[in-house]
């Protein structure tokens, strides 16, 4: 048998952990309107997703942190509604 990539089995793809986005202006003017910086925007939505803590006697460097639990739940809802966690099943 040949060695091929077809022939080969998948490997699961290692997550990104840095990316680029280009930010819709429509967001850009949201965030303006309320004067808060879109980078805060999103890193506070990561963390209430992601359930990071950034506690005061051990802050974390990349200044991720949850804005709280209702935050952190209602971030899950969202996620989920959306339908993010099944979308693989699709493919």
């Amino acid at each position: 048998m040949e060695n091929t990539a077809a022939n080969q089995p998948k490997r699961p793809r290692k997550p990104k952990s840095k990316i680029t986005l280009n930010l819709p202006p429509e967001f850009i003017e949201t965030c303006q309107q309320d004067g808060i910086d879109p980078e805060t925007v999103l890193k506070g939505f990561i963390a209430d997703l992601a359930g990071i803590m950034n506690w005061q006697s051990h802050p974390r460097e990349n200044g991720y942190s949850s804005n709280g639990s209702d935050e952190r739940r209602l971030a899950r809802e969202y996620y989920e509604r959306v339908g993010y966690p099944w979308w693989h099943q699709n493919s």
